[in-house]
This record gives C-alpha cells, sequence and structure tokens, in this order.
C-alpha cells in the first residue's frame, strides 16, 4: 500500500529514542487510527510530492469531507510543522492550533508544548528540541560572515545573551513569494510567535527558513 506522510504537521513519536515513545505519542495514533482506518480516503499532495523516504506527502481527506490533518491538530494531537518548499495550508493549520492550545487540549496540556518566552527563554532542557517562543521583536540586523549573509532578528537589547532568530539569504526567496520584502522592516516592533528547533549559539537561536515559522500575535 501507500505510506502517506501528513503534510504540515507532527504528531509524538512512538518509539522514539531508545523504544521509548514521547508523551501523548499512543493517543495520536490511536486517534489517526480511528479516523481513517478501514476507509476509502482522498489525498491531496502538497507541492513536493515525496519525502526522501518514498512517502507520500499530502492532506487527508475522509469520504465525508473531513480534513485528517486539521482533525489531529484542532483535537490537539498534533502541532504544526512545516517545510519551506511545502507549506500547503499553514494558516488555517495555525488557526485550528491556536484553538487547541487556548482550550489546552491533548498535548497542549504538557509542559513539553508551553509556549517559552523570549524575555528569559530557555532552560538548559529545551535546547536541541522544538519549542514555540513568544515576544516582541526589537531589533534587526544584516550580518555578512565567511561569505554567508544572514538576516537576524533580535528579541532582546543583548544579541550575545538574548533570544534571537535568523534567516540565510539563500531562504529569504520564501518570504519574497509571501509579499515579505523586508523581513527586518516588517517583523521589527511586532508580538510574534516563533517555532522551530532552539540552538545554544550566543543567548538562543533558532534558524527560520519559511515564514509560516514566524506567526504575527494578534
Amino acid at each position: 500500500g501507500t505510506k502517506v506522510r501528513l503534510l504540515d504537521i507532527n504528531t509524538p513519536e512512538l518509539d522514539h529514542k531508545g523504544g521509548k515513545s514521547e508523551p501523548y505519542a499512543r493517543e495520536a495514533a490511536e486517534k489517526l487510527r480511528q479516523l481513517v482506518d478501514e476507509k476509502y480516503v482522498t489525498i491531496e499532495m502538497g507541492p513536493k510530492r515525496h519525502d526522501r523516504y518514498g512517502r507520500t506527502l499530502g492532506h487527508v481527506y475522509l469520504p465525508d469531507g473531513g480534513w485528517v490533518n486539521g482533525t489531529l491538530i484542532r483535537d490537539g494531537y498534533a502541532h504544526v510543522y512545516t517545510f519551506a518548499d511545502n507549506a500547503h495550508y499553514p494558516n488555517d493549520l495555525l488557526a485550528y492550533e491556536t484553538q487547541a492550545r487556548e482550550a489546552r487540549k491533548g498535548l497542549w496540556v504538557l509542559d513539553r508544548w508551553t509556549v517559552r518566552r523570549a524575555g528569559d527563554c530557555c532552560a538548559r532542557g529545551d535546547i536541541g528540541t522544538y519549542k514555540l517562543v513568544e515576544g516582541r521583536v526589537l531589533a534587526a540586523a544584516t550580518v555578512k560572515d565567511k561569505g554567508r549573509e544572514r538576516v537576524y532578528l533580535n528579541f532582546g537589547s543583548d544579541w550575545r545573551t538574548d533570544f534571537s532568530v535568523f534567516v540565510d539569504k539563500r531562504d529569504l526567496k520564501w518570504f519574497r513569494k509571501a509579499g515579505i520584502k523586508d523581513i527586518g522592516q516588517y517583523y521589527r516592533g511586532r508580538d510574534v510567535r516563533v517555532r522551530g528547533y532552539l540552538q545554544p549559539v550566543n543567548g538562543v537561536l533558532v534558524r527560520v527558513t519559511h515564514p509560516a515559522q514566524i506567526e504575527i500575535v494578534k
């Protein structure tokens, strides 16, 4: 049969490291089974149709029109996880995720998924993990180093110790495609929610590759 990787979302991993499942992984797997088991489904493929493992990438729809990807996000079984070349319905999914998080559904009751604050980000145990971080962009700078060019968004007064994000020059095309010509000008002074892997660089750093990783907080 066809193996499908549900696009734009991620659930906790079963048998993740050392055979241990991440919290809420089994509940998410059971919910997915209940949704699709013994049903004919329609797969809407993304711009990129397969991943490196040969799995089909897409959004799955049930015979009654139910959207499996959206249901898992809305009910708190998954979080939004997009890629630059394959972000298909990020706005709809981000709205569902916000509803689930505010209602503390599913995985959103876990400390693992508590939104971190840029002002005091982050605990040692958070480093290397995928997190959501909220704060206000105070400054932006374009830096050239060893032939590389990056745009940095800084959330504190000292980039050496505070939370920051960066965008490589090669990834700026995804922002331009979304109508964001000048990242610094667009985000400076705005309250945002960033998602990505926390790196122990200077303070804490997140690499952002596309606009869906930075939500404007209303």
